[in-house]
């Protein structure tokens, strides 16, 4: 996965090189482990995965068995298989550590049990269906499912109950007994808390990311530590690296931090992407959103860090590892609502109603019903090319327009991330552009 050197590495190689792999392993963050396992494809990792500890296990089902809020049976049961192929025992001990909700989960829709009485009274066809327990007064069958949830069903209950026999009797009858999707409700209570120490958050918290920030206060706070010797600062207008990772190369050369500092560096900036994820709709276990968004929150932390230190690479170093990224992060969006401000105020002119409608959608955090209202109300007004670049002004990750291209006779704008004070000064020509040029409305 490519994230620009931010998202924590984890080295397979190294682990199992090492003297002692499980305790390797184990010192992976487990929202780390989830991430490098699920980028190196789990299949390719099969000497690792018995090294996990229960925890790192447990988040691999909290991320890849549910699917829009509801507990995915098949998606669980994709890695439980992988412990199958281990040796029954591997299978048993994994089921073992999952929460006992999710064990009754996993089965509860599939098991099916009678007493000896209720057996009697069976057709000898639907006898046939169902396999004795070693007590030979109860029986149980698999009653729904496909060929895939029958096999791991039995090689589940018969890995177990070589292990203990007593653990199979209490949560088969308790995965018969219970009504359907009862434990999903608590499951779900502990899965969003452990979520939660992983840097995921609710979705209003991950929405007051995107709300006003006051940056003022920050940027007076590091303009008055700016640095007098002119021979540390570092030119980065034609330079083609972003800032940020120019930071980052300077700080690994010059000693100034050492390595657990890079570390916890690479794991904020992680879980800032996790923490904006629920607002920009991105799922726990969506791999490539994720990583797409860690871009994403680089490139604005990037240019905000740009802002602070002047361009000065050796202040970057000092702002970097002193602020949170998060604090960087609303920093650089906070810089561009003067911008908003200014388009919602030259708008007015043009339709007081509506551009107040947009001024709500914006600062609400509703930016899709604010690209929606761009695009229909003020398109005839502004043409198509000043239309896009206005949404991509007002897009929850602030974009500058890049080309405008023809395909089929239909116009596209391409767009790209503000990640440099160039980027910003170019959006913001681009505004005062479509405000008045020389003298001349553009907005009539």
């Amino acid at each position: 996965m490519k994230s620009g050197g931010l998202l924590p590495a984890v080295n397979f190689k190294a682990i199992l090189d090492a003297k002692d792999p499980v305790a390797a392993a184990q010192a992976v963050p487990r929202q780390d482990m989830y991430l490098a396992l699920v980028s190196e494809g789990p299949e390719d990792a099969l000497e690792v995965l018995p090294l996990l500890s229960s925890e790192q296990f447990v988040a691999i089902i909290d991320h890849e068995a549910w699917q829009d809020g509801r507990l995915s049976v098949y998606q669980a049961i994709r890695w439980l298989d992988l412990y199958k192929n281990l040796g029954p025992e591997q299978l048993y001990r994994r089921f073992r550590e999952l929460d006992e909700e999710y064990q009754v989960a996993l089965l509860n829709p599939f098991i099916e049990m009678v007493d000896e009485e209720a057996f009697e009274t069976l057709a000898q066809e639907e006898q046939d269906k169902f396999t004795a327990m070693p007590c030979n007064t109860l029986w149980w069958r698999v009653k729904d499912g496909d060929e895939k949830v029958q096999e791991f069903v039995h090689s589940m209950i018969s890995a177990s109950i070589g292990e203990d026999a007593a653990y199979v009797y209490s949560l088969l009858g308790m995965a018969a007994m219970l009504p359907p999707n009862e434990q999903e409700a608590l499951i779900k209570q502990f899965r969003d808390a452990r979520l939660e120490e992983d840097g995921f958050v609710t979705k209003e918290e991950s929405l007051s990311l995107f709300s006003r920030y006051d940056g003022e206060p920050l940027y007076r706070r590091w303009a008055s530590n700016a640095d007098q010797d002119q021979n540390k600062m570092v030119s980065t207008s034609d330079s083609p690296a972003l800032f940020l990772d120019l930071v980052l190369a300077a700080a690994s050369t010059s000693g100034q931090v050492d390595a657990v500092a890079v570390e916890n560096l690479q794991r904020s900036f992680a879980y800032l992407a996790n923490s904006v994820s629920s607002a920009c709709n991105v799922a726990p276990d969506d791999v490539n959103g994720l990583s797409s968004l860690l871009q994403q929150v680089r490139f604005l932390v990037s240019y905000g860090l740009e802002v602070l230190a002047d361009g000065d690479t050796a202040k970057g170093v000092e702002i970097l590892f002193s602020e949170y990224p998060k604090t960087i992060f609303q920093f650089a969006l906070s810089t561009v609502d003067a911008i908003r401000s200014e388009v919602i105020s030259r708008l007015q002119a043009v339709n007081h109603q509506t551009a107040q409608r947009l001024d709500l959608f914006w600062k609400s955090g509703k930016y899709g019903a604010a690209l929606w209202l761009i695009d229909r109300e003020f398109l005839d007004v502004l043409g198509f090319e000043a239309c896009e670049m206005v949404k991509g002004l007002f897009n929850r990750f602030p974009m500058v327009q890049d080309e405008i291209i023809e395909l089929d006779h239909i116009k596209r704008a391409k767009f790209r991330p503000i990640a440099t004070r160039q980027d910003f000064s170019t959006l913001l020509t681009s505004v005062r552009k479509i405000m008045g040029v020389d003298g001349k409305e553009v907005l009539q």
